[in-house]
């Protein structure tokens, strides 16, 4: 197996900690795998991959742009090798906005993209008012406000079920091994 190469855009941290951990579990299940920053991507051929995870955090309603031009710059070679992006963003603490049809935000962000992911995968994120910078962090109080968040400038949380980036990381291997079988 070729394995799985996973592409990341993480602004505070949180998003690069979800990825190692998915790099754990495939590690431990014996599964080659290269982790890369988005910044990183532009020279990687995803098609020497069996598999391909995107993805990263929402930052003032919106993914990291960069991730979707990876897509699309790549989006022939996503057509053969499997494709799974994954958001990581507050609103998805409420389970109803786990699903693309509850999640505004990776439905726009799907909605322009020219190919369509196999799989796609929200994730809680982690909330942490003490460490973000005084302009973020009345962002996202407005943002708690409106969604019955916590507003309370010391709270941390971490929102993130890490049982179900697990899950996401063996859906990566599976596919990779599908994939993998099919060549």
């Amino acid at each position: 197996m070729t394995g799985i190469l996973i592409v990341y855009a993480s602004r505070d941290g949180h998003t690069r900690q979800i990825c190692e951990r998915m790099r754990q579990r495939l590690e431990a299940d014996d599964v080659s795998m290269r982790l890369v920053p988005i910044d990183q991507a532009k020279d990687l051929d995803p098609s020497a991959f069996d598999a391909v995870a995107v993805g990263g955090s929402v930052v003032y309603g919106k993914h990291d742009p960069r991730l979707g031009r990876f897509i699309e710059d790549e989006a022939d070679h996503f057509r053969q090798t499997p494709l799974a992006f994954f958001s990581v963003n507050l609103i998805a603490r409420k389970a109803e906005k786990r699903s693309i049809e509850g999640n505004v935000y990776v439905r726009k962000f799907l909605d322009n993209l020219s190919v369509e992911p196999a799989h796609v995968e929200i994730i809680a994120g982690h909330l942490d008012y003490p460490s973000y910078g005084f302009f973020d962090r009345i962002m996202i109080q407005l943002t708690m406000k409106f969604t019955e968040g916590p507003t309370d400038r010391n709270t941390v949380i971490d929102y993130t079920d890490y049982e179900q980036v697990d899950r996401f990381a063996d859906r990566l291997r599976d596919m990779a091994r599908e994939s993998a079988d099919d060549r």
